[in-house]
């Protein structure tokens, strides 16, 4: 695996992440998925529901999305850079990917049902995805096992 293919595939993956949140932000705004079409079928019991689930989802996704990626850190010490490299990969990855579940989920939430409280918890998850850009610094220190404290 080389360095610069493995950062270019998580780049790849990241913008294909962020433009898909957009398209969908794009398809509801448009017209093409009717708006709080969600809220008209659904119970208010049902609502109050989904709206604690949406919340619950985007406070426990966002920590682990961004501390699992840090706790990583520490267990590189120990590895040969190949592990290194495919651990840094792996956890790239998982942390675009939760970002990504909350940002959609908050939207669909937000489009589909009219929760206010999900265009927040979205812009929380879109300021995470912002932070989550893998560069190659972040990569080399991680490969170098660096924590800051």
């Amino acid at each position: 695996m080389n360095k610069e293919n493995i950062l270019k595939s998580l780049r790849i993956n990241y913008t294909v992440a962020f433009v898909a949140t957009l398209i969908i932000i794009a398809a509801f705004e448009c017209g093409f998925i009717e708006k709080g079409a969600l809220a008209n079928i659904i119970s208010s019991t049902m609502f109050y529901a989904l709206q604690v689930v949406v919340i619950m989802l985007t406070v426990i996704l966002i920590p682990i999305a961004i501390k699992g990626f840090t706790n990583s850190m520490t267990k590189v010490k120990d590895m040969d850079s190949d592990n290194a490299l495919k651990l840094y990969c792996k956890k790239s990855l998982q942390r675009i990917f939760l970002l990504f579940i909350v940002i959609v989920i908050n939207e669909f939430a937000y489009y589909g049902m009219g929760y206010e409280g999900s265009l927040y918890c979205g812009l929380f998850g879109f300021g995470s995805m912002i932070y989550s850009f893998p560069t190659k610094m972040v990569m080399e220190e991680f490969l170098q096992g660096k924590t800051e404290k």
